[in-house]
């Protein structure tokens, strides 16, 4: 079965004072760490080997998560020393750990994700390098701070980026990729060392191969920046805000 690569290594500035002690993946939401939500979505999905890409305060999420076992899925760990860099070189330090298993999974250690989203793009495997795409996001936060994507009437990905001025979509944070991210990584870092992925899945598409975006539009995701956001995310869960069926576990 498919491999899914989790990247947890930054330093979650946005969350401080939280994060000067806890790396932000094990962040609470309902009593609950954000990373394990993902783990949870990954398992009900089949999805059980997982690699985790650590940096910050890495062996605090290696002491919480093990091996995995308690949680039904097979853990792996990478460390990324420069995970004060762009996540592009977290993404990097999971290559060796894969095997040359393409493709995989590639999921952002602070998002949440209903499981329907990571069976839709399942589903859609074969159409890989693909990227979740929200059309209608729902909330305000999912917008405000959000990587912007355009997509053509094809599907594929023209522009993706914060600031693009034109798009039609946002990137949940989701992807299937395989081991043409990491030839565009090796080349792009030695211009840019703060090397992002949404940088690479730009070029990606632009110039190797199209990235398709998977629709998900309907299906509950959440990007996880500040306390604001928590505070939003567990009035969701709790059943305060509205929107589709959340389907978290």
């Amino acid at each position: 079965m498919i491999t899914a690569v989790l990247l947890a290594a930054g330093m979650g500035t946005r969350l401080r004072p939280h994060t000067e002690q806890i790396p932000k993946p094990l962040t609470k939401i309902l009593g609950k760490p954000i990373i394990e939500y993902s783990l949870n979505a990954l398992k009900s999905s089949g999805i059980e080997n997982i690699v985790i890409v650590t940096g910050y305060l890495g062996n605090q999420i290696r002491r919480y998560l093990k091996d995995g076992t308690h949680l039904g899925v097979k853990i792996k760990y990478c460390h990324n020393s420069r995970y004060m860099l762009g996540n592009a070189i977290s993404l990097k330090a999971a290559e060796a750990a894969l095997h040359d298993e393409t493709p995989f999974f590639l999921l952002m250690g602070d998002h949440l994700f209903n499981k329907a989203i990571i069976e839709k793009a399942i589903e859609n495997i074969n159409r890989h390098p693909l990227l979740c795409i929200d059309k209608n996001p729902c909330y305000p936060p999912q917008v405000k701070d959000a990587t912007k994507v355009l997509i053509n009437q094809k599907g594929y990905i023209v522009d993706i980026g914060k600031n693009i001025p034109k798009w039609n979509a946002v990137d949940t944070g989701l992807f299937i990729l395989d081991n043409a991210i990491f030839n565009v990584i090796y080349q792009l870092e030695r211009q840019k060392p703060d090397l992002t992925i949404t940088d690479c899945i730009k070029y990606l598409s632009l110039n190797v191969k199209p990235v398709w975006g998977c629709n998900i539009t309907g299906h509950f995701w959440f990007d996880i920046d500040t306390k604001q956001d928590i505070e939003f995310v567990e009035s969701f869960l709790r059943g305060a805000l509205k929107c589709p069926e959340s389907g978290m576990e």
